[in-house]
């Protein structure tokens, strides 16, 4: 044999592609779970959203990480399951009223449909946030990506209607060509950027971006907003909070303009000084006993102000005055279970069905009491954790100004259930009730017995300086300065 012969040989090419296969597909999966999924999903909506498929890529984002991580922890349980429940009592409504008229297909049709499924994703997201514990500094950055994306396509909104576009679409997307042609494939599947509505007669032009209609994008952008609040770089907190802003205000949608203030103003109050807490309400209850002294009603102003921005877009609101009216008079005609399914519209030309454009009404109209209870009872259930968990962290820790966010982001939902249908709403705004999951999250046990570096920071303590510690510490036998811990301390 030959010296040549006898060395080994190097793998051949193709040898060498499959030795590094599952190298690739170990390196794929790490990046597809976790946190890392989830700012992925963040940092590509974008794209996805120009293809056509961010809500369907949420839905299986969020299915993949409730898959890999559930949450622990009876409170964040018993929040999550009450979500699923008014999904679960929307269906029953749905099934029952099918089985009333004798239409079993639609009936159960509409057991399935968003009314649905939307509920049991809002509880997905809150479940996915408390197991993964998605307010990190990663995921907190990735939020204000969104932020950043919401700037750029703002200034394409403003070139667009300076050159006198009514709308903007980027194109039609690829899978809403391919699916039937329906209001819902529409709403999800469209690339648009603004367009211009009109409501009985008024004409108002509105940012969408990537979101179902414009005030899907104010509740959208409130979130994104307040969570960039959290970011420790400037540059990229500025960011944040500009695209928010910008979102919020160029949707024109009034309650979410005022949400920013309103909610603004709590958030800002919540994280001030103790000394600054205590001006400000002494001020406030001064101004509220001085004003009638100088013949003003505080109650009659607040009055003229919302008179006011009902004003702004009066055709707006009498669209929604009219669909609240008939919603809750179909409600008295079936209070246990409600209808089932959304009605005709009140309007002959305009598209305003009865049961719409609130969570309240359109529960009670749609599912009865028992799917509105299980409603409040799950509203509830989240800010009773809220302020149970922010009781329980002390002052100065720094998850509880996440939790103040998170409370901040409760009130944004609590003000939109009047007015929009929140079940429309979990997977467009999923970071919203991603975050609030994140702030519900129990300490884990590393939070509970201190960080490794306070471990290490303890162990370089001389033994002279430990000895204050004696009420944590039993002496170990005859050794006076060694000591064996009975607890955390």
């Amino acid at each position: 044999m030959s010296a040549e012969a006898a060395l080994p040989r190097a793998p051949s090419p193709s040898l060498r592609a499959l030795s590094a296969f599952p190298r690739m597909r170990r390196s794929v999966l790490a990046r597809l779970s976790d946190r890392r999924l989830y700012c992925g999903y963040l940092r590509a909506i974008p794209a996805m959203w120009i293809l056509g498929v961010l809500t369907p890529a949420g839905a299986v984002m969020l299915i993949k990480l409730a898959a890999e991580r559930w949450p622990r922890g009876v409170m964040t349980n018993v929040i999550v399951w009450s979500w699923f429940a008014i999904g679960l009592s929307q269906a029953a409504a749905s099934i029952l009223n099918g089985v009333d008229i004798g239409d079993y297909g639609r009936g159960l049709a509409n057991a399935v449909g968003f009314g649905v499924v939307g509920w049991a994703f809002g509880g997905l997201a809150i479940a996915v946030g408390a197991a993964h514990r998605l307010d990190d500094e990663r995921s907190i950055r990735a939020v204000t990506w969104v932020g950043l994306y919401m700037l750029i396509f703002a200034a394409i909104a403003a070139l667009g209607h300076l050159a006198g576009k009514r709308e903007l679409y980027i194109w039609p997307t690829p899978i809403g060509m391919l699916l039937p042609n329906s209001p819902s494939v529409t709403f999800y599947t469209a690339a648009l950027i603004y367009q211009t509505e009109e409501t009985l007669g008024e004409l108002s032009t509105r940012l969408v971006l990537f979101f179902p209609w414009a005030p899907a994008l104010g509740l959208g952008a409130l979130a994104v907003t307040f969570i960039s609040l959290l970011e420790s770089n400037r540059l990229w907190r500025l960011l944040g909070v500009a695209g928010g802003a910008v979102g919020v205000v160029f949707s024109w949608s009034r309650i979410a303009i005022g949400a920013l203030v309103v909610v603004g103003a709590f958030i800002a109050f919540m994280r001030a000084p103790r000394f600054v807490k205590f001006t400000v309400i002494g001020c406030a209850l001064t101004t509220l006993f001085a004003l009638p002294l100088f013949g003003i009603d505080p109650i009659g102003e607040i009055a003229q102000i919302q008179d006011r921005v009902n004003g702004a877009r009066a055709g707006s609101s009498l669209a929604r005055e009219l669909i609240y009216d008939r919603s809750y008079e179909g409600f008295l005609q079936s209070p246990l279970i409600g209808h089932g399914w959304i009605g005709e519209s009140v309007h002959s030309k305009e598209n305003l069905p009865i049961g719409s454009h609130s969570t309240i009404y359109g529960l009670l109209y749609t599912g009865g009491a028992p799917t509105f209870a299980a409603f409040v009872i799950a509203m509830g259930a989240i800010l009773f954790g809220l302020i149970r968990r922010y009781l329980t962290l002390r002052s100065d820790d720094p998850r509880r100004a996440h939790v103040v966010v998170a409370g901040g982001l409760f009130s944004c939902l609590a003000l939109y259930c009047r007015y929009e249908a929140l079940f429309n709403l979990t997977l467009p705004c999923v970071f919203l009730f991603v975050f609030i999951g994140a702030a519900l999250a129990p300490p884990s046990k590393a939070d509970r017995r201190g960080s490794p570096d306070r471990g290490r920071a303890l162990a370089r303590i001389p033994l002279r300086t430990m000895s204050a510690l004696q009420p944590n510490y039993h002496h170990r036998g005859a050794d006076k300065n060694a000591f064996a811990p009975i607890g955390p301390i």
